[in-house]
């Protein structure tokens, strides 16, 4: 719950919040965010990403899709 505690503290002093977690669990998190007025993305790999949390972000980016530009490579 870490990240939803800093992610709330530190909101008030800025405009898009970049949540790098696919975790249905932080919807409530992001609807909260958003009702303050907040832009969230959302940054994980669809494939495994709750479906809600894809529809609930202002913007959802798929790491799936250009792997080569956002993953190390080995």
């Amino acid at each position: 719950m870490g990240i939803v505690i800093d992610a709330i503290r530190t909101s008030a002093g800025l405009d898009v919040i970049i949540l790098a977690s696919g975790d249905g669990d932080f919807i409530p998190l992001v609807e909260y965010l958003k009702n303050q007025g907040k832009r969230v993305e959302v940054v994980a790999f669809g494939r495994t990403t709750s479906l809600k949390l894809k529809e609930t972000a202002d913007e959802f980016i798929d790491l799936d899709l250009e792997p080569n530009t956002f993953l190390l490579k080995k």
